[in-house]
């Protein structure tokens, strides 16, 4: 067989995966899910309650992603400036943290467990450090307020996150998967309504790629409509 023929199938399964493959932004809630969300909160028991309202608004609004949640401390947050910094490094020995320098030796053999340790905690990219302004809302104040009031850190582990996101959804009516990372992606999608730009919205989020950025302001269809309205309400 030909080389045009092996690269005209590999295109084809690319093509047949990319129409199957679902993406984090079909899952973007709407406004009411997101707030049908945060009401089932406070239906959990204490402490679960507050602990899933202060994930929901960390993912949905900030655009936290699931591990900067679980290695959230409340040291991060400057109230001076209203911002929420996200360090470049915390030291941390969770097992979520353990697992990922395993796995870490496993592809660099000259890479000791120690050595991979001590490198532990650290965001996803470069651009993931970054600083968040928190001020978007009361409401959002307030949570952050009351979580910080009650604890120095998260409580609990990577795993809590998703189950504190699973107990929420599953207390409300909401059709289709609800977590972390979709309401990443809905933090996403809100701004990019409200018309944040894409450079700012990249630096919210945490990207290393401003096309992500575009991506979601594309998808939103407010750059078009306010082009549209600048064109016809003259």
């Amino acid at each position: 067989m030909t080389d045009d023929y092996h690269q005209s199938n590999e295109w084809a399964q690319q093509h047949r995966q990319s129409l199957t493959t679902r993406h984090t932004h079909e899952d973007v809630l709407t406004d009411r899910e997101f707030e049908l969300l945060l009401e089932a909160c406070s239906s959990l028991p204490e402490p679960r309650d507050l602990q899933a309202r202060f994930v929901c608004l960390a993912a949905g609004r900030l655009g936290l992603r699931a591990g900067e949640i679980a290695h959230f401390r409340a040291e991060w947050i400057d109230w001076d400036r209203m911002l929420l910094r996200i360090p470049q490094h915390e030291p941390c020995e969770c097992g979520y943290c353990r697992r990922q320098a395993a796995q870490e030796t496993t592809h660099n053999e000259q890479l000791t467990q120690e050595e991979a340790m001590e490198a532990r905690w650290h965001p996803k990219t470069v651009a993931s450090a970054r600083s968040i302004p928190i001020d978007l809302s009361l409401r959002l104040e307030l949570c952050l307020e009351r979580f910080t009031d009650q604890y120095e850190a998260f409580p609990r582990s990577r795993t809590t996150v998703n189950r504190r996101v699973t107990a929420a959804a599953e207390a409300t009516d909401i059709d289709g998967r609800v977590y972390p990372h979709c309401l990443r992606a809905t933090a996403a999608s809100y701004h990019a309504y409200q018309g944040v730009a894409p450079v700012p919205l990249q630096a919210l989020m945490g990207w290393s790629d401003l096309a992500t950025a575009q991506k979601y302001i594309r998808i939103s269809g407010r750059a078009t409509a306010d082009a549209l309205r600048q064109v016809h309400h003259r």
